[in-house]
Order: structure tokens, then C-alpha cells, then sequence
């Protein structure tokens, strides 16, 4: 079967992600102690006991997620020694989704994911702002609603989730205002728990910050085809990757694009890896006959090899 294996974003942060893992799978322990001793604090205690808002916290939910997902990843292909047709990641997740395609090794994924988190909450602290999901809504309507609010205040789109579901991101104000309009337009408007506006002009800085950092790692082409966030688009070129990963911090997550290209190459399977199955969910939705699977636990890792096996991934 033609595959694609997918990795989420923060958002999929929630204390005691992964505690049937930690308990039955030593490896678990590794792939944390090693993001750890990059983060310079406890991840596995923070991640299993909380409290929520310490790890929800940019700086340590990006690590954790990416740790868990890792570990999840390493697991499955024990027993599933897979590689997968298609690569991606949402947001956060398109490092996990570098390290699966053999574009970034362990270590230096886990220090840029480090490094990432820092640079975000550095820039969410120094210009403040929210994001909220709009529902209902062709992507026109919410760039529409996007460009009139901002005459106000600044609100961008931020995540091209699917059809009928934009993430904006911007001002307190300026997001608020786009509700109004989105309201007015029979759309749904649900404000999302953040720390920042992230996918925004807001975090340029910490985009600059990413630029300078990716400079010193080295980035491989990638084994099968690796689709980039801020074009929806392969990338294949070390370069362009390289360009490209700086570029999403401020620029929107084209994920539904990303999905489009899955789905036009013939994806029949699609595993997430880490907390979670948000990304899954949605490509059903996109195409509703393909099979997917979930690793984030000891009960999902079995089934997901038991699946390997029977349909030949």
C-alpha cells in the first residue's frame, strides 16, 4: 500500500501523553532523557505529571511532542521496518516528519526542536497575541475576513487545516474582529487555548532567530517525498528545506494542500505518530477509503504493526 506517515503540532500536548509507553517500553525513556539534556530540565516528569500549563508552554510542549512522536516512530518501525511513501508534519511535526524521512538525524532534530520552542515563546512574550479556528468558511472568505479586520488590527491566516477550516492568528483585537465578521458571514468561530499568535508576521522574530540556527546542521535529501508546510509542496533539496523550515514560523501551515498532494499520489494508509489523531481524522475526510492508524500508546503500537502485517505497508 502506498503510505504516509504524519506527525502533529503542539496543539496535541496533554499531561500523561504516552504513560503506557513510559511503562512498557525502556526506549521511551531514552528518546526524553536525550531532548532532556538539550532542554536543560526534566521533559518526562513534565510531560507525565504535569502541571498542564508547564507543559503547554511553547519551550516544553514542542520537545515533548517531538520526544513521544520519535519514540513512537522508532517503535513501530521495529516491528514494522517500513519506509514511507510520503512524509509530513503539522507545524512542530515537520521535524519528526525530517527525522523519518532520514533528512535530520535524532540529535540535531531534537536540539532544533529545542531551540524552535525557546525562539517562539521568546517572540509570543515580546508581542502578544492569540489565534482562534474559523469553521464553515471558504478559504477566500477567511483571507476576505482576514484583510478587512486588519485594517484594525493585524489577523492572518494561519493554518489552511481543510476545506472549511482556517486557523487565523494575530492581535487579541484584531483576531476578535475577524470573529465578528466571520460570524456575520454564517461561519463558526471557536478561540483556540495558545500562548501566541504563532504563524504570524507576530513571530518574525523568532523565524529570523530559526534562519540563523538551521545554518549549522545538516540536512540530508529525504527518502520519499517529503511535503513542506509553508508551500504544500515536495521539497527534496537540503536548501530549499532548509529555507523553507525558517520560512513556516511566520508564514501559514498549508496542510490541507499537503493532504490534496497525499491523496492525488494514491495514499491508501496513513500512521500519526504521537499524542493523538487529529491529523488522521482529518485526511479521512479528505478521502474517505483510506486506512489509518494511530501509535501514541502500548494498545495503538500493537495494532498498527498487527495492521502492517495484514496490509502490507
Amino acid at each position: 500500500m502506498t503510505t504516509a506517515f504524519v506527525f502533529p503540532g503542539q496543539g496535541s500536548a496533554a499531561v500523561g501523553m504516552g504513560a503506557t509507553l513510559f511503562a512498557a517500553e525502556p526506549k521511551v525513556d531514552e528518546y526524553f532523557a536525550k531532548v532532556s539534556a538539550v532542554l536543560g530540565r526534566d521533559l518526562k516528569a513534565i510531560t507525565l505529571a504535569g502541571p498542564e500549563e508547564e507543559l503547554v508552554a511553547t519551550e516544553n510542549a514542542q520537545p515533548a511532542i517531538f520526544a513521544l512522536a520519535a519514540a513512537c516512530l522508532d517503535l513501530f518501525r521495529e516491528r514494522c521496518p517500513v519506509a514511507p511513501d510520503y512524509a509530513a508534519g503539522h507545524s512542530l511535526g515537520e521535524y519528526t516528519a525530517l527525522y523519518a524521512a532520514g533528512a535530520l538525524s535524532f540529535d540535531d532534530a531534537a536540539t532544533l526542536v529545542c531551540r524552535r520552542g525557546q525562539f517562539i515563546a521568546d517572540a509570543c512574550a515580546e508581542k502578544p497575541g492569540t489565534m482562534a479556528a474559523v469553521a464553515g468558511l471558504e478559504d477566500a472568505a477567511v483571507e476576505e475576513i482576514c484583510g478587512e479586520a486588519t485594517a484594525a488590527a493585524l489577523v492572518v491566516p494561519a493554518n489552511y487545516n481543510m476545506p472549511g477550516q482556517v486557523v487565523v492568528s494575530g492581535t487579541e483585537a484584531g483576531v476578535a474582529r475577524a470573529g465578528e465578521l466571520a460570524r456575520q458571514r454564517g461561519g463558526k468561530f471557536i478561540p483556540l487555548k495558545v500562548s501566541g499568535a504563532f504563524h504570524s508576521p507576530l513571530v518574525a522574530a523568532a523565524a529570523e532567530r530559526m534562519k540563523e540556527a538551521l545554518r549549522a546542521f545538516m540536512i540530508n535529501p529525504p527518502t520519499g517525498i517529503f511535503i513542506a508546510n509553508a508551500s504544500g509542496k515536495a521539497a527534496s533539496q537540503p536548501e530549499v528545506i532548509r529555507d523553507l523550515l525558517y520560512k513556516q514560523i511566520a508564514r501559514p501551515v498549508r496542510w490541507s494542500e499537503t493532504m490534496e498532494r497525499m491523496a492525488a499520489g494514491d495514499v491508501e494508509a496513513v500512521v500519526e505518530f504521537g499524542h493523538g489523531r487529529v491529523l488522521t481524522n482529518m485526511f479521512k475526510k479528505v478521502k474517505s477509503d483510506a486506512q489509518i492508524f494511530n501509535v501514541s500508546d502500548e494498545v495503538s503500537l500493537a495494532s498498527a504493526a498487527d495492521a502492517c502485517r495484514r496490509f502490507a505497508l
